[in-house]
């Protein structure tokens, strides 16, 4: 049970919503506890799946500076991540600009203690753990994030500590590198990277890294290799299609654990 209030957030458009989001949102609604809410931050589509803890935000509404950075970009090919006539999600600085702002607004319009963000392409299958989430963010600590050695951070998932003396000062230096310009200098345009690079600025401040802190996770695919596996799924890239993470995405020493759980043994199963 969690000691302190809990709060989930998510966003998408309408393209992800029909794709991946809609699940996300039926999933939450039949696995979380009442008394977690869900805010959607959403562009384009309208609010259609209505429960007293899920609550829905205009992303652009909300984020006047957003809807200006988006609008001065949109335009720009190379800023939307075309790179020598070929698209690159890592240099799509307009799209992956959503992520970032839904989160730098729910810390300061929370109420809540605690913040986890999850991408819409993510789906609950089991009751979850609110002892372990509670557990791995300190009060202490800013935020806590899945680093990949070498990479930048897997940011499907980031709690954010919204009673950190720091954490208004932390998502006003995450949208300063949107509305000065900064994120162009740098060599990713992804919210991975900039998610990394803001957390450089913070790095006086505790921060717990998942990888480091459960150990041995891999680099493919560490959200469902963690403990956060047995409630959550995270179908990133070609995985929604299919529906559910690979057996090949977990390390071989968590075949024991996930078979015993109904959502991954189908998947081992098949």
């Amino acid at each position: 049970m969690m000691k302190r209030k809990l709060e989930v957030i998510t966003t998408y458009n309408k393209k992800y919503y029909d794709i991946c989001g809609k699940k996300m949102i039926e999933s939450f609604i039949e696995y979380w506890p009442k008394d977690v809410n869900l805010y959607c931050y959403y562009q384009e589509q309208e609010p259609e799946i209505f429960a007293d803890n899920v609550h829905y935000v205009d992303l652009y509404a909300e984020n006047p500076e957003l809807k200006k950075f988006v609008d001065a970009n949109k335009d720009d090919i190379v800023k939307c991540g075309m790179i020598d006539g070929s698209y690159n999600f890592q240099r799509d600085g307009v799209k992956f600009s959503h992520k970032v702002f839904a989160q730098t607004h729910s810390i300061r319009r929370t109420t809540a203690d605690v913040l986890l963000y999850l991408d819409a392409d993510t789906y609950t299958h089991t009751t979850p753990n609110l002892d372990y989430i509670d557990s791995i963010l300190p009060e202490d600590h800013l935020c806590t994030y899945f680093g990949r050695p070498k990479l930048y951070d897997e940011t499907g998932f980031y709690m954010h500590n919204a009673k950190h003396y720091k954490a208004v000062v932390w998502s006003e230096a995450l949208e300063k590198i949107y509305t000065s310009g900064e994120l162009w200098t740098y060599p990713l345009q992804v919210d991975c990277y900039t998610m990394y690079a803001g957390r450089q600025k913070f790095i006086e401040e505790p921060q717990l890294d998942l990888v480091e802190h459960h150990g041995k996770l891999g680099k493919k695919h560490p959200f469902v290799n963690s403990p956060l596996g047995e409630f959550l799924d995270h179908l990133k890239g070609d995985r929604k299609e299919l529906g559910h993470s690979r057996a090949s995405d977990f390390k071989d020493r968590f075949e024991e654990r996930n078979k015993k759980i109904h959502h991954w043994k189908e998947v081992y199963d098949k």
